[in-house]
């Protein structure tokens, strides 16, 4: 009998023996290796740099950050393995006695009211398997951590297993948790904290110190109890943490610093490298935005703005309530400012309207504006380049030119009959100055000297030279284009005036200086590259009729507001004050400013350029400076510098009461002295 009993019993055996195998056999198939782990990546999101180093921006689809396991308090591991698994150190990835504990638990309550996965079991949930409840994963589960156990040392597989944890309000990992909830690095929790975070993993939502502080508070003491217990602490210790409050900081509502800027570097990324590497792939991004003029550039534009709003009294106001029709179009008056550095072409700020969580449209790159006479640089670049000279003088006088004014459409025809119409521009003042120099008729931005010169040199030559010079939107080689009728981007207007202040050099603007991927390998590296599309003569001498702007003419309110650095610029408005301008340079910095309204309404009467933009660009550019010599622009070789009658634009002559110096292309300055002010003259009664 006993033989018989003996005889069954390993027949038994060997065959749950077999059936074991077998099922082992079958679940390992498809199993992943253990050894993947070291070239699973986990997500990381993507940081954004300040050229100083400064984090600007996180893109995160999880927010993680991977550390060290000695960059991890030594408080928060002690609680972790005695909260989620005592006996970490010494099981082989299964622990038999938690299993068999669980189940006696459990078979009491009826349902499961305990696990026993090891933290070594997670790990590899976590990683490689699903959350389904199923004898089948569990049996995969315990499996593979028995595998992991082979491969790796406990003190990695911890390390693994604390980067990957969830705790919450999206942060994955305990770095990422730190900095969340205490603003602090993981390397500096307290024993509070750490008992805090550790108690999260088992039910992030519920356990939430911020939604839920009283059972985040009882969740911590029961980790405490548990440390006391697993002789990982006093009870001296854990009656201290019992008195301590949660400390959890108060998560404001977070406004973007450079919002646009970001914006610009998201789009630019994405259509690069796809969606999935910026938000997933670890990317380290570093800019060319400097964070201090950044917050410079806001302020500046808010905080004049808002003056404006109030001195007027505004119908919409920003902070009123209002229903957008779309990103593009905002209620309220908006503005954009960009500056670059002149040398690299970095941006250094870039602002794209008034609240980027109003409106993500980015003013300073995507909205093609009028410029009104901010477009007069091109006109006089062409004139200078070819045979002109800041001393020519032009009548600024009435003005028709026959059958360029819009077409009129005549009653009663069918089909529609268009008949063209004169056009008769007008100065702004609506005043007439005689004959003027074109030096003064930049300065004062005269139109009707500016459309005589541009009939004179061509629609089409002004246009080649604006494309030649960066603006890549469409122009018309019309008669008003010199008066600033084709649209333009600000950032294409900033690049261009940057070719004057750059000695005719053309950079164009980026906002990227590398991208490095999760392990620092650089993907790319900006190398800038320059075209010289204007000689240095040339730009020196439009510089200086731009410098003239400044000192005496429609931009002298940057002197007057208190910017004293050499420097030189343009205002534009345009027809019944839609668009206010103010774009200028010093030898560093070029940077522009735009005003109006996206569904371009009137600004108000006299709101100009010099009125509602210049003071912006002045604000920026005064901080932008305060630490620039005051360097003047560098006048080349191949100039000359003439004394010359501010009347009559010719050399001086004794008689002339108002002599001024001029500078001329070597060759391109007055061969005659002051026939008005001349002694034959005055014998001829011209006075």
């Amino acid at each position: 009998m006993l033989k018989f009993w003996l005889i069954t019993f390993a027949i038994a055996l060997a065959v749950v023996t077999a059936t074991s195998i077998g099922a082992i056999s079958l679940l390992s198939r498809d199993l992943p290796s253990p050894s993947l782990l070291e070239s699973i990546q986990p997500t990381i999101g993507t940081k954004v740099y300040a050229r100083d180093g400064q984090v600007i921006h996180d893109f995160f689809t999880e927010n993680r950050e991977i550390i060290s396991l000695d960059e991890i308090s030594p408080h928060f591991v002690n609680a972790i393995i005695a909260t989620e698994d005592r006996e970490f150190r010494e099981h082989w990835g299964i622990d038999a006695m938690a299993i068999l504990r669980a189940v006696l638990r459990n078979v009491r309550a009826g349902r499961v009211v305990q696990g026993a996965s090891t933290i070594t079991q997670q790990l590899a949930r976590s990683l490689f398997l699903t959350q389904d409840v199923t004898l089948t994963r569990k049996l995969k589960e315990a499996l593979l951590a028995l595998r992991i156990e082979q491969i790796y040392s406990k003190d990695r597989i911890l390390e693994l297993y604390l980067n990957q944890i969830y705790f919450g309000d999206g942060a994955y990992g305990i770095q990422a948790a730190a900095l969340d909830l205490f603003d602090k690095p993981s390397a500096e929790l307290n024993l509070a904290e750490a008992s805090l975070l550790a108690g999260l993993p088992k039910n992030p939502a519920g356990y939430s110190p911020r939604r839920h502080p009283e059972r985040a508070r009882r969740r911590r003491d029961v980790v405490i109890a548990m440390m006391v217990d697993h002789g990982t602490i006093t009870p001296a210790e854990a009656a201290r943490v019992d008195t301590a409050a949660l400390s959890v900081v108060t998560r404001q509502e977070e406004i973007r610093l450079g919002g646009y800027f970001v914006e610009h570097i998201r789009r630019d990324v994405i259509a690069r490298y796809g969606t999935e590497a910026l938000y997933s792939g670890g990317l380290r991004i570093y800019t060319t935005l400097d964070a201090d003029l950044q917050a410079v550039a806001e302020e500046a534009l808010e905080d004049r703005l808002v003056r404006l709003e109030n001195n007027y009294g505004f119908e919409v106001k920003r902070g009123d309530p209002f229903a957008p029709d779309s990103v593009a179009h905002i209620p309220y008056i908006q503005g954009a400012l960009l500056a670059i550095d002149v040398e690299t072409g970095g941006i250094l700020a870039m602002v794209g309207g008034r609240d980027f969580r109003d409106s993500s449209f980015n003013r300073a790159t995507q909205a093609p504006r009028q410029p009104g006479s901010g477009f007069k640089p091109f006109l006089y670049t062409a004139a200078i380049d070819n045979g002109f000279s800041p001393a020519d003088t032009l009548l600024d006088a009435p003005l028709v030119i026959p059958g360029a004014g819009p077409p009129k459409i005549l009653e009663g025809t069918d089909p529609p009959v268009e008949e063209p119409t004169d056009w008769m521009p007008e100065n702004y003042s609506r005043e007439y100055r005689g004959r003027v120099r074109l030096r003064y008729a930049l300065k004062k931005s005269i139109n009707i000297p500016a459309v005589k010169l541009g009939i004179m040199i061509g629609p089409s030559t002004i246009a080649r030279y604006a494309r030649r010079m960066g603006i890549s939107t469409t122009m018309r080689p019309v008669y008003s284009l010199p008066l600033g009728s084709a649209e333009v981007r600000l950032i294409d207007l900033v690049k261009a005036y940057g070719v004057l202040a750059n000695q005719g050099i053309l950079i164009e603007p980026h906002a990227i200086t590398r991208i490095e991927d999760r392990n620092g390998r650089v993907l790319e590296k900006h190398v800038g590259t320059s075209q010289e599309v204007l000689s240095p003569q040339t730009a020196y001498v439009v510089t200086s009729m731009l410098e003239s702007v400044i000192q005496s003419g429609t931009g002298f309110g940057v002197r007057s507001l208190g910017f004293t650095h050499p420097a030189a610029g343009k205002t534009g408005t345009t027809n019944d004050c839609t668009d206010a301008w103010f774009t200028g340079f010093t030898p560093h910095i070029a940077c522009g400013v735009w005003t109006g309204y996206d569904d371009r309404q009137s600004i108000g009467e006299r709101m100009t350029g010099a009125r509602v933009a210049l003071p912006i660009w002045t604000d920026f550019m005064k901080a932008a400076h305060a630490e620039f010599p005051d360097d003047e622009f560098p006048m080349p070789p191949g100039l000359e510098v003439k004394r010359i009658c501010a009347d009559t634009g010719e050399l001086a002559s004794e008689g002339c009461d108002d002599v001024i110096e001029e500078v001329f292309l070597d060759g391109e300055g007055p061969v005659w002295h002051c026939r008005l002010h001349s002694a034959g003259a005055r014998r001829r009664g011209f006075f």
